[in-house]
């Protein structure tokens, strides 16, 4: 008998493939009032922490085909000195329904007539009261403070919701994501997880460099945001061109590069590759090749969430070789505890 996870957040990352297969129904559910809001006008999508990497993973996917889709935090929204952007559509990312931000940014939108679409683990949340239209992720429950299953659904579910032409200004006929194929590669990875936990053991002791690009952008600050979370590691995300360009000389042979590499990324990643040796920092690349020797049914369309999945078993693995607890992000310190009861 399989042991149970020690840690919530293990624990729902083995639960992705299951609410991944039930997310089209889910989508549906609250596309009908969604929709109308979103035909024939340009979207902007927006978020905080984690989902506003969701939000990002959704817009740098559309963008690649060509649509017109931007990711901007709810914050930096409230702060336009235009003002909110009247012309477009606001898809906000919350899992909670609950963060300050985005409920600042859902009553602005409310009061000025700002057509709102909330993606949510929570349909009755104080967010879903204020949005225009409410599209469920169907899992609410999520009990590790490191979100993990929040960011591949809410992602996910934003991505089937705007694939629509009329809602994201895409040619008819694009590739997007299967989710029945997407679940089965991430359960095809889980059995794999001895290899991820292989590539975790070996983060080296000094700077860590997590690198993506095109429509895998969002997957660099979302495990830098991981590792941060579960392990305390600190990191620098980063696009994988501006590596290159200037962070070069700050690695070293004690540095870790860690590299999502989406299949538009291929030609630089044999450079990549070179500058490794060069160096000699440790790389650990993955790309769609990478994927497919862990999860056969991984293909350029699934690469991205998929390989969330890695970067979420990877953080987790840092977490368990350094002994800190995934779940907390060190609310059982009273100085962490109090820090973030100091603002909202």
């Amino acid at each position: 008998m399989a042991q149970e996870p020690r840690y919530e957040m293990r624990r729902e990352i083995g639960m992705e493939a299951e609410h991944i297969m039930a997310l089209p129904e889910r989508v549906a559910r609250g596309a009908e009032a969604a929709l109308p809001l979103l035909a024939g006008r340009p979207v902007i999508l927006t978020g905080c922490g984690t989902s506003l990497f969701a939000a990002q993973l959704a817009a740098d996917y559309i963008t690649q085909l060509g649509g017109d889709v931007r990711a901007v935090s709810s914050r930096a929204l409230l702060e336009r000195s235009s003002g909110l952007p009247h012309d477009r559509t606001v898809v906000a990312f919350s899992h909670s329904g609950g963060t300050p931000a985005v409920l600042d940014l859902l009553a602005a939108c409310k009061d000025q007539s700002v057509g709102s679409v909330l993606i949510t683990g929570f349909a009755d949340s104080e967010a879903a009261a204020l949005a225009s239209a409410v599209v469920p992720t169907g899992y609410a429950q999520e009990r590790s403070w490191c979100h993990t299953i929040s960011f591949t659904l809410s992602s996910l579910a934003g991505l089937l919701l705007l694939g629509s032409a009329a809602a994201s200004g895409l040619p008819a006929g694009i590739a997007l994501p299967q989710p029945a194929k997407v679940s089965s590669a991430v359960g095809e990875l889980l059995t794999k997880e001895g290899r991820v936990r292989d590539a975790a053991a070996g983060l080296r002791p000094g700077s860590t460099f997590v690198l993506s690009s095109g429509e895998a952008m969002a997957l660099a600050p979302e495990l830098g945001l991981k590792l941060a979370e579960a392990a305390y590691v600190q990191n620098l995300p980063l696009e994988l061109e501006q590596f290159f360009h200037g962070y070069v000389p700050a690695a070293d042979r004690d540095s870790t590069v860690i590299a999502f590499l989406p299949p538009s990324a291929r030609a630089r990643a044999d450079d990549l590759a070179g500058v490794a040796r060069i160096v000699g920092f440790h790389l650990i690349a993955i790309d769609l090749a990478a994927l497919k020797e862990l999860a056969p049914t991984t293909d350029a369309t699934s690469f991205p969430w998929v390989a969330a999945t890695y970067l979420q078993l990877f953080a987790y693995h840092v977490a368990l070789s350094r002994g800190t607890d995934p779940d907390k992000l060190r609310r059982e310190d009273p100085i962490y505890l109090a820090a973030r009861k100091s603002y909202r």
